[in-house]
C-alpha cells in the first residue's frame, strides 16, 4: 500500500511532462456548430494562447488534418526515424531543442523524473545513471521517444488561422497540450 502513492504521484508528473504542459480546463464539450472550442488559459509561465473564432467547417477540416499529422508522427516516433522527425519541426523549435540550456534544462528534468521512478519502484534514487543530453538526437532518443509514441489528439485551439495548438484529454478530464503547430509553406511543423 505504501508504494501506490509514490507511484500515483510518478504516473501524474510523467503524464504532466515531456513537453506536454497541463492546462486548468472546465469540462471540454464536443464542437458544435458556432464558435469554436473555449480558450483554457496554460500554467503559467506560459501566457495564454489567444483562441480564434473559426467555422465549424474550418474547425473539422484542421481537426482531421491534426489527428493525421499526429498520427503520422506517431508511427515516425515508434520507428525511432529522427530525420522523419526533424521534417516536422519549425526552423524555430529546431534551434530551441539545440540550445544548450534547452538542453542541459531537460538533462536535469529526464533525471529527475528518472530519480522518482526508482524511488516508486524501491530502488535507490541516488544510484540512477545521468543521461546526459548532447543534441537534438539525444533528445529524440531519450525523451520523445519514450513519451510520445501514442498520443491522441481530442482537441484544437486556433490562434490564428495558420497556428493551432493540439489537445489531448486525460482520464481525468483535464486537457493538456500536445503540440504547438504552425502552417508553414503548406505543411504544419511543431513550433513550440
Amino acid at each position: 500500500m505504501r508504494h501506490i502513492i509514490p507511484l500515483l504521484f510518478l504516473l501524474t508528473f510523467l503524464l504532466g511532462s515531456c513537453e506536454t504542459t497541463q492546462v486548468a480546463t472546465v469540462q471540454t464539450p464536443p464542437p458544435s456548430p458556432g464558435p469554436s472550442p473555449q480558450a483554457v488559459a496554460p500554467s503559467p509561465p506560459e501566457p495564454a494562447p489567444q483562441t480564434l473564432e473559426v467555422s465549424e467547417e474550418m474547425y473539422q477540416t484542421t481537426m482531421a488534418d491534426i489527428q493525421a499529422l499526429v498520427a503520422d508522427l506517431n508511427r515516425i516516433i515508434r520507428a525511432r526515424n529522427y530525420n522523419q522527425w526533424v521534417a516536422y519541426l519549425s526552423e524555430s523549435r529546431l534551434a530551441q531543442i539545440s540550445s544548450a540550456a534547452f538542453l542541459e534544462e531537460t538533462t536535469n528534468d529526464l533525471h529527475r523524473r528518472n530519480q522518482m521512478m526508482a524511488q516508486a519502484m524501491g530502488r535507490n534514487p541516488n544510484q540512477v545513471e545521468r543521461v546526459v543530453l548532447r543534441s537534438p538526437r539525444d533528445y529524440f532518443d531519450h525523451v520523445v521517444v519514450p513519451s510520445r509514441q501514442n498520443d491522441r489528439v481530442d482537441d484544437i485551439s486556433f490562434v490564428t488561422d495558420r497556428r493551432v495548438i493540439a489537445y489531448t484529454v486525460d482520464n481525468r478530464g483535464v486537457r493538456l497540450i500536445l503540440y504547438d503547430l504552425e502552417m508553414i509553406n503548406n505543411r504544419w511543423l511543431i513550433v513550440n
